[in-house]
């Protein structure tokens, strides 16, 4: 009856708001991440540092990953030519070093909630110099608290972002990047609607095909051509050639640059048994195993936590693809200062990824001359899957004296 439901949601609503004070009470806490913890911290489930050292190798794994051939990132030859003299990263390497999702649990508390999902949905890094082979990196983790946001979805649901700021320390004691990373919580609300995982698997026609391999073979890159600040026009477009269609041998491919999800046998073991919440019992094999194989799962959603699911991307990959769109326009001369964005819904596997971008905006202050883009990645039928906002800081003609 009426009054009944008034109570519980009332309840629930109590139990809600008594774990968000007891959450901020830690804002200002301070972690250090370790590299390889064992067994894993509840507090960082997947691990934080995932890599302590920068080597060509790990670079040349991550561009493959994300499908990015530019030679800066992998031609020692061609990148000693280039204003750095030698290989760097690309800007959203940075996963290749942290966990993309800082987790912070109460399981007793969590397990009083109806329904609760959570999920990584974006970060915002300023990156403050390049990172190259040779660097050893560490961390220092602080927590930023939880804030309601206002939700589309259907009442009880409540909608909380958690903010885990990370900065990236290298061995010369230097600040390399400053992350926050967005988390997700959704309670009250069935995990399969959050994750939009409800979209048919996609067959491309002959056409898209085409057009895909095309842009493979043809890909456009400025590479040492430089873009001058000057010649930047606001309203100008930019893309990447459509990617895709989305396998889930490409999430395996990723797996080896954001090994978060990359453990096995006993080792998935002693992570399953901290939190069984993230596992599942698969009924087909009768065993348990990581909710993590939601990205590898075939089409008829076999072995996925999501029943009748397809196997989905991870948000990191659409990430990747933007940072490569980025630096496939500005060039070689050019400079990631900010990356911010936010994902709007998983990717899944079928789909095509159009990544797209434009200039909102350019200034100079202090001998910086910055360009300002509006970023996304849609799917094919125009659904969002990731937005955001980039910094770009490019060489002046008056710097080149041209």
């Amino acid at each position: 009856m009426p009054g009944g439901l008034y109570v519980a949601k009332s309840e629930q609503d109590r139990i809600i708001d008594e774990w968000v004070t007891k959450r901020n009470k830690r804002i200002g806490e301070i972690r250090i991440p370790q590299l390889g913890e064992y067994p894993p911290d509840i507090h960082n489930l997947y691990g934080s540092i995932l890599n302590e050292w920068v080597t060509t190798d790990l670079i040349r794994h991550y561009a493959d990953s994300v499908g990015d051939r530019n030679p800066l990132w992998r031609n020692q030859e061609y990148a000693r030519g280039t204003r750095w003299g030698g290989i760097v990263a690309p800007p959203t390497f940075t996963n290749s070093i942290l966990q993309g999702g800082p987790m912070n649990f109460e399981l007793e508390q969590f397990r009083k909630f109806n329904t609760w999902t959570y999920h990584p949905v974006g970060n915002r890094r300023e990156l403050l110099q390049m990172i190259r082979p040779g660097d050893r990196m560490r961390a220092i983790q602080r927590y930023l608290g939880l804030e309601e946001v206002a939700t589309t979805l259907q009442k009880p649901t409540r909608h909380f972002v958690e903010t885990v700021r990370r900065t990236l320390i290298n061995q010369r004691e230097e600040t390399v990047a400053v992350i926050d990373t967005y988390n997700n919580f959704i309670l009250n609300h069935p995990a399969e609607d959050t994750y939009g995982l409800k979209r048919k698997k996609y067959r491309l026609t002959d056409k898209e095909q085409k057009a895909i391999y095309r842009g493979y073979d043809e890909e456009e890159r400025r590479g040492a051509d430089t873009l001058f600040w000057e010649d930047v026009s606001i309203g100008e477009e930019i893309k990447l050639h459509p990617i895709g269609p989305l396998a889930a041998f490409d999430s395996a491919a990723w797996c080896t640059a954001e090994s978060g999800h990359a453990v096995a046998f006993e080792v998935e073991w002693e992570r399953i048994k901290l939190n069984f919440d993230f596992a599942w019992l698969d009924p087909e094999v009768n065993a348990w195993t990581c909710a993590g194989v939601c990205h590898l799962c075939d089409d008829k959603g076999h072995a996925t936590k999501f029943t009748g699911g397809p196997a989905v991307g991870f948000p990191s990959q659409l990430d990747g693809l933007i940072g490569r769109m980025i630096c496939n326009w500005m060039g070689d001369d050019g400079l990631v200062k900010m990356l911010n964005t936010r994902t709007l819904a998983l990717p899944i596997v079928g789909e095509l990824l159009y990544t797209k971008g434009r200039v909102v905006d350019k200034s100079s202050k202090d001998g910086e001359y910055l360009v300002d883009l509006e970023v996304h990645c849609d799917n094919q039928d125009g659904l969002g899957l990731m937005s955001g906002s980039a910094t770009i800081k490019l060489p002046s003609r008056t710097d080149f004296g041209v």
